[in-house]
């Protein structure tokens, strides 16, 4: 029967503070969709990633600032996002509560593997920006299949030919010095 009371009162406690606890944590004013929400494409090939903004406060939303990240989820994969997209960092105007906004990039395949792409918004001012958490975008899922080419460039004639020539021009120098 006691622990019955302890066990009652120990839900009743955890209710009441995370109740509070969620009435104090403030209420995400931006929201963030992806699109699409996942690509497969190849090495060295371009695909798109866009995001739409929406300010879902009562407040407007100055300045914001969405930036793209690119992270591997394949552990022997290093990634440099620069590689993958020359203007990763895009500004946004002013939006009223209510409004959205869409972004997009363009962004190369440099990596074969698998890929989180997302982006990351934040208030353009430096006081909105650390009174206020940055929002994460959901992360496009992008799996990249690398091509193996046995002739990049168009090489390989040249690459076989020089050697078989010149194997080639070595037997009949053989030859012709056998000869009577």
């Amino acid at each position: 029967m006691r622990c019955a009371r302890f066990a009652l009162a120990g839900v009743c406690l955890l209710l009441a503070f995370g109740t509070a606890a969620a009435d104090a944590a403030p209420s995400e004013p931006i929201g963030i969709s992806v699109s699409p929400a996942q690509v497969s494409t190849r090495l060295g090939d371009s695909f798109q990633f866009g995001i739409r903004v929406t300010n879902r406060g009562a407040t407007e939303l100055p300045g914001l600032i969405a930036h793209l990240n690119v992270v591997s989820l394949t552990r022997s994969v290093y990634v440099d996002p620069e590689d993958w997209s020359a203007s990763r960092t895009k500004y946004l105007p002013s939006l009223g509560p209510g409004a959205s906004a869409r972004l997009s990039w363009k962004v190369k395949a440099v990596s074969g593997g698998e890929f989180a792409v997302y982006a990351v918004v934040l208030p353009g001012s430096p006081a909105a920006a650390t009174e206020q958490p940055p929002a994460v975008s959901p992360a496009m899922e992008a799996h990249v299949t690398e091509r193996r080419n046995l002739n990049p460039g168009g090489a390989l004639p040249l690459a076989l030919g020089v050697p078989g020539a010149l194997v080639l021009f070595a037997l009949a120098l053989r030859v012709r010095r056998r000869a009577p």
